[in-house]
């Protein structure tokens, strides 16, 4: 069963790609230009997922696709990463786990990596210490034996300098953010 939180980012995700959703039987289109403002969904679409995921549900459709947001909240249904887009899709939640049909198939090249790819909300504390996990990782996936370092080189640093400038680098820009994030006062 997918939860409404997963549900809420499905829809946000093909909202982002152009995607409407459909709120009636008479072909009412809703599109919304802006879908996150921030580090937060629009207060816009927030506006739209009470109405379809409250009063609408049973009504309401993701352009392309046959399943209500009724459906999708059911028992009977997940939402899952789509093998060709690794956007979020609809599939019976029953056996193995294959959509029924993502909403990608009817877009003209898709998936296009040279665009941005749809996402959810994020934090900038959240994103900058992501990227300095990875630095942090990269760091110890490539550590070097010292048998492999040259003598006459010396501009090669140890691990433990690596560990201490990415940790010195995180601290530093979560006091900035912070700084920047935190009320003024006069």
């Amino acid at each position: 069963m997918a939860s409404r939180t997963l549900v809420k980012n499905y829809l946000a995700q093909w909202m982002q790609m152009g995607k409407s959703i459909s709120l009636s039987n008479h072909g009412e289109e809703v599109y919304i230009d802006k879908i996150l403002q921030g580090e937060k969904y629009s207060d816009r679409f927030n506006q739209l997922w009470d109405e379809i995921s409250t009063t609408k549900a049973e009504q309401a459709y993701l352009s392309g696709t046959d399943q209500s947001i009724s459906d999708l909240l059911s028992s009977s249904w997940d939402i899952i990463g789509c093998a060709r887009c690794n956007l979020l899709t609809p599939s019976l939640d029953l056996g193995a786990r294959v959509p029924v049909c993502c909403p990608c198939d009817d877009l003209p090249n898709h998936p296009n990596l040279d665009l941005v790819a749809p996402h959810l909300p994020t934090t900038l504390v959240d994103h900058l210490d992501q990227l300095c996990d990875r630095l942090a990782q990269k760091n110890d996936d490539h550590s070097l034996d010292p048998q492999d370092i040259d003598n006459d080189d010396l501009t090669y640093s140890s691990n433990e300098e690596n560990h201490q400038a990415i940790s010195h680098l995180r601290n530093s820009m979560l006091k900035l953010v912070r700084s920047h994030h935190s009320p003024k006062t006069s």
